[in-house]
């Protein structure tokens, strides 16, 4: 598998992380502080997150896609869009309660590569640029109290989103909180 990243770019106020690789974990803490900074600036009308070219995910990130989307929602802002054409992603999501707190939309399918379905720009010359655009979401070396503070704050937001979510990761909740309540 490709070492994940995931990259970002803006039009008009929406704004899209694309997801490539194998995102795990490790880069939560980076993507979190991003995504507060955009959210803290106010100008987010729109989120949208493209797994076209994701290879997996793990629970904190879907975690961390699900507490974003909280904080977005409650500030007034749009349901956010995942994109996807990976068919376990799309079981993971729909399973986990995805499909009825975002926009599950499929990839665009025209051949271009960049999965983005004329949901963030509205035509295929804004998807152009808005790639041209893009840069990475940097990466953060976080302390081993930020890692476990952003883990257990992304899977209290799956325990939130769904009965599965709180079926599947109340147990992890708890031992999350055990350990950082240890380190303190």
């Amino acid at each position: 598998m490709t070492q994940g990243h995931v990259t970002h770019a803006e039009k008009q106020g929406v704004h899209v992380l694309r997801y490539f690789g194998a995102v795990n974990f490790m880069l939560a803490p980076g993507l979190q502080r991003f995504v507060e900074h955009l959210i803290h600036d106010g100008n987010v009308s729109g989120l949208v997150f493209d797994l076209t070219s994701a290879e997996s995910l793990d629970s904190t990130n879907l975690g961390l896609m699900a507490r974003v989307n909280e904080q977005l929602r409650c500030s007034g802002a749009a349901n956010s869009v995942i994109i996807s054409s990976n068919e376990d992603i799309d079981t993971v999501l729909r399973s986990m309660g995805f499909d009825q707190m975002f926009d599950l939309v499929p990839a665009d399918g025209d051949g271009d590569g960049n999965g983005i379905a004329d949901t963030d720009t509205g035509d295929a010359d804004g998807n152009a640029r808005a790639e041209a655009s893009s840069e990475d979401v940097p990466a953060v070396v976080p302390s081993s109290g930020e890692l476990r503070r952003v883990m257990l704050d992304a899977h209290h937001a799956l325990v939130r989103m769904s009965e599965a979510g709180r079926l599947e990761f109340e147990p992890v909740v708890a031992c999350l909180e055990r350990d950082v309540s240890a380190s303190e």
